[in-house]
């Protein structure tokens, strides 16, 4: 599970890392001309390892896993400080009792066979909630198509009545000149502008849009589209 991090916090471990490096540095370089340089040079890790580990949320620092190289960090900085065969024996008796006092996580499987069930049954889990993310994406994004295309339908029918109220002004002044110049307008008529596959566009992308996907929408809206085209030449 993902976790939020301050900006202090991040600076903070940043620091309290350069500052423990240095130190760790400082000490080695110290040690080099020590006469107890092992242990010298030991101390100063085992000081850097409990600084490095302070960084390490209290949380993380249960599981097996921070626990098992805790252990060997522990085991290397002992075994590092050893001048004798009987300390190295020692620094590695201190690992097995650390590895022996890891408390392992309680299995959730008692067989191999019910094991292998639960890890299929968490799979299939993951890919139902996968799927689900998918289909939710699919419908944000028809939801998306289908509002698009009505803001277009929209303008385009807005500027069709535009133009057809302005093709019958101009039609109306036409025919009342011509009138006025004793010319029979009876055949004159108003140009218009329809737009029958554009409504059945919108028509076919607001039923498809619910729980829709961006190819039902547009499947809809060529159907739609189509249909419109047939019947306005028909007639």
């Amino acid at each position: 599970m993902a976790t939020s991090v301050n900006t202090s916090d991040v600076v903070n471990w940043a620091y309290k890392y350069s500052l423990a490096s240095m130190k760790l540095s400082t000490a080695q370089s110290a040690a080099s001309s020590s006469a107890s340089r092992r242990e010298d040079i030991a101390t100063a890790q085992a000081d850097f390892n409990a600084t490095m580990k302070s960084l390490v949320p209290e949380a993380a620092q249960t599981s097996v896993q921070f626990q098992y190289f805790d252990a060997y960090t522990n085991y290397n900085t002992a075994l590092a400080a050893a001048d004798s065969e009987k300390e190295r024996q020692a620094a590695m008796d201190g690992l097995i009792t650390e590895l022996g006092g890891i408390t392992m996580p309680t299995p959730t499987s008692a067989t191999l066979d019910a094991l292998v069930t639960d890890t299929l049954a968490a799979q299939k889990t993951n890919l139902s909630n996968a799927a689900a993310s998918i289909k939710a994406m699919a419908a944000s994004a028809a939801k998306m198509a289908s509002n698009a295309s009505a803001a277009w339908n929209s303008k385009i029918t807005s500027g069709a009545n535009t133009l057809n109220s302005k093709g019958t002004e101009l039609t109306d002044s036409l025919k009342t000149l011509l009138a006025s110049m004793g010319l029979d307008t009876a055949n004159i008529t108003t140009p218009t502008v329809t737009v029958p596959p554009t409504s059945a566009f919108a028509a076919g992308s607001a039923t498809a849009a619910t729980n829709g996907t961006p190819g039902s929408i547009m499947s809809a809206a060529l159907i739609g589209y189509l249909a419109a085209s047939d019947a306005a030449n028909s007639s």
